[in-house]
């Protein structure tokens, strides 16, 4: 069993919290994070991003991180290529360690924040609150299957970016009443909202935006990495104000799970999600 005896915040949220500091760390390994042929400079980028991003789904800001990889015999990696992604998010790299790997790459990153005034908890969503989508989703499993189906010629879903200005803001204000970082799904990362605040979610399928793709395969995209969060209908206003591009998706009521509603009807989408595998 692990102790959380002294923490504010532990297992069971996007990060740690003990006093203002936040506190997060994420693995990724090569053939299940990413792919072989897959740059390291993208790979680095996608590293921090998902970490930054479990800040921001605290309404918190990183600032530091630490740092461990692992190398497999004949590959080579660049100063540059590890130092870029920090200086993109104006994290400081702190310390770290690199040793060899017998086959593959292994990457490991902790991330260090500070909370905001406001801590966005998967545990505050209330009945009536509005489900709020930072951006459309999709397009990251949509690249991600061209990659995987032997496409190598464009690996821009490793870049994407984490919503640290919104996450900012929403620690800030304390508009959302609970908020989680959009990495292994919609559906099943709204299921871990719904289980932590003993609610019911309902995503309403006239309002999921989608491409060139259903509204179901939406859904299930991982690794977006963007907020997925609860707002009280009299703070929607004051949220549209500030990021009018946030995406109204559903609804919080009394009961349990997450459900799709179309036309009329409501199909359990708690586990619908991205498995981590090629």
């Amino acid at each position: 069993m692990l102790d959380n005896s002294g923490i504010a915040l532990g297992v069971g949220d996007d990060a740690a919290l003990f006093g203002t500091t936040l506190i997060a760390k994420d693995i990724m390994a090569e053939g299940v994070h990413f792919t072989s042929g897959a740059p390291f400079s993208h790979i680095m980028q996608k590293l921090l991003t998902a970490n930054v991003s479990d800040i921001a789904a605290m309404g918190g800001v990183a600032k530091y991180a630490l740092l461990g990889i692992a190398v497999p015999e004949g590959r080579e990696i660049s100063a540059e290529d590890i130092v870029r992604p920090f200086e993109s998010y104006g994290v400081k790299l702190i310390g770290g360690d690199t040793t060899s790997s017998a086959s593959g790459f292994f990457v490991s990153l902790t991330i260090v924040g500070e909370r905001n005034e406001y801590v966005l908890t998967r545990s505050g969503a209330k009945v009536g609150d509005l489900l709020f989508l930072s951006r459309p989703a999709g397009r990251v499993r949509q690249l991600l299957d061209r990659e995987v189906a032997g496409n190598t010629d464009n690996y821009n879903h490793y870049l994407v970016r984490a919503e640290t200005a919104l996450g900012d803001f929403l620690g800030r204000t304390g508009i959302a009443n609970s908020c989680i970082d959009v990495s292994d799904g919609i559906g099943r990362d709204a299921s871990h909202i719904a289980d932590k605040s003993g609610v019911k979610i309902v995503v309403e399928h006239s309002e999921v935006p989608y491409d060139n793709f259903s509204v179901e395969y939406a859904l299930g995209s991982g690794e977006e990495f963007s907020l997925l969060f609860t707002v009280a209908p009299d703070r929607v206003d004051e949220l549209k104000a500030a990021y009018p591009y946030v995406i109204h998706i559903g609804r919080v009521e009394a009961g349990s799970g997450v459900w799709l509603e179309k036309d009329g009807q409501l199909t359990d989408i708690s586990n619908v999600g991205y498995e981590h595998s090629f």
